[in-house]
């Protein structure tokens, strides 16, 4: 079995960050975006029903506030990809920061419900690149190892994330509902610090020569590698079983099942949050003696191991073992599914590319709740769980398919 990857195009010519990866400044401007793109999320939708109250709305209707931030930045992503690609990071970077900003301090001052849900299109639009020019960007810095690095400390960014913005959302909601859309305007220093301290490799793209079918063209040649198909696989599985099994349908399981309030529920997912952001910080390490190859095939069985016992749960406290493990499942497998992509993405559409595996992962999110409630209804939890556990070891029997077989052609 192989676990190398081969790239796609090579990126000699490029300036690639020295030394010690905590200590680049560069590392730590852009998981400031990573920050700020998580923002929306994890502070605001933990105090749905808080904003709901404030507008007397149904909390049917409170789920709209997360979907009109969600579907922009799934159909924007694509868009904003090429034109990173003709026009440079930064020049798409900082405009949409700004927009960002604006759409979130414009839904702190809504009127009303459908002011709120404009504004919040708005914001959606100003996240639409920030996470595909992330990841492109630490492509762009990186290579082997120190790839992979990097990737961990921008995974370790989203579970340092997900542990203080629901709380720190909850705290500023109880004083109003707008103040935690107000958070936004972190945006404003991130865009100010791209500006003036962000330093990246000269792109050589030359905007007058950019070709729009050529530049197509090498998207999808290189998203025919089998390489890049079977990363492909494995990222849309895990997200579509993440999202749908643990993240939508456990928290139910614990409140019908346990009797859990939502503060404890609340809690107990946040050991996933911080089970993530441990494990991040040794995926470095691990690395270093294992492909990344090999960290996403034990990240899958890993996530198989978890599923399965989440039906099995009794009490609040064994609910804890399932979620601090797929948070080390979400330290193995996310980096190095990142890192392997940004090693095969092509130099001179490398923004496009990786887009394209923003928008996967967007599917898998939208997609996961959708069947998991189809799966829920008529066989419960168990029926989630174990459909998802058979979900993953298909992916992990393709996923091996398609790298052993891009092996016996190299």
């Amino acid at each position: 079995m192989t676990t190398s990857l081969t790239p796609i195009n090579s990126q000699s010519g490029q300036k690639k960050s020295k030394g010690n990866i905590f200590q680049d400044k560069n590392l730590l401007i852009v998981v400031s975006i990573t920050m700020i793109a998580i923002l929306p999320l994890f502070s605001v939708s933990p105090v749905l029903p808080t904003i709901a109250k404030g507008l007397n709305i149904s909390p049917t209707l409170a789920g709209l506030i997360m979907a009109a931030y969600l579907m922009p930045v799934a159909i924007g992503t694509p868009i904003f990809g090429v034109l990173a690609d003709r026009f440079g990071f930064k020049k798409v970077l900082i405009p949409s920061l700004l927009v960002f900003a604006l759409g979130g301090i414009l839904c702190a001052f809504a009127p009303n419900f459908s002011s709120l849900i404009e504004w919040r299109i708005l914001q959606g639009i100003g996240a639409a690149p920030l996470e595909s020019l992330v990841l492109s960007i630490i492509g762009t810095l990186y290579t082997g190892k120190k790839l992979t690095a990097a990737m961990a400390v921008n995974a370790g960014a989203i579970g340092v994330g997900s542990t203080i913005y629901p709380t720190l959302g909850g705290v500023l909601a109880g004083i109003t509902w707008r103040y935690p859309f107000a958070l936004s305007l972190l945006a404003v220093p991130v865009a100010l610090l791209i500006l003036l301290k962000l330093k990246l490799p000269k792109q050589q793209n030359n905007p007058q020569k950019f070709e729009f079918k050529s530049y197509v063209k090498n998207i999808l040649q290189s998203v025919q590698n089998r390489q890049v198909l079977a990363l492909f696989l494995a990222v849309i599985a895990l997200f579509m079983v993440e999202f749908g099994a643990f993240y939508t349908f456990t928290p139910i399981m614990a409140e019908s099942k346990l009797g859990a309030s939502s503060a404890v529920i609340g809690i107990v997912l946040t050991t996933n949050a911080i089970s993530l952001t441990i494990f991040s910080v040794f995926i470095g390490l691990f690395a270093r003696r294992v492909s990344e190859i090999r960290l996403i095939q034990v990240s899958l069985v890993i996530f198989s191991i978890a599923l399965c016992l989440i039906p099995t749960v009794n009490s609040i406290p064994m609910l804890v073992i399932p979620c601090v493990l797929i948070g080390i499942v979400e330290a193995l497998a996310f980096p190095s599914l990142q890192a392997s992509l940004a090693k095969l993405a092509p130099q001179e559409s490398r923004a496009g590319f990786m887009s394209v595996n923003v928008t996967i992962q967007s599917i898998g999110r939208a997609i996961g709740p959708v069947f998991a409630g189809i799966i829920f209804s008529f066989a419960g939890i168990q029926g989630v769980c174990y459909i998802g556990t058979a979900t993953i070891a298909i992916a992990l029997v393709g996923f091996n398919f398609l790298i052993n077989s891009k092996s016996k052609k190299a």
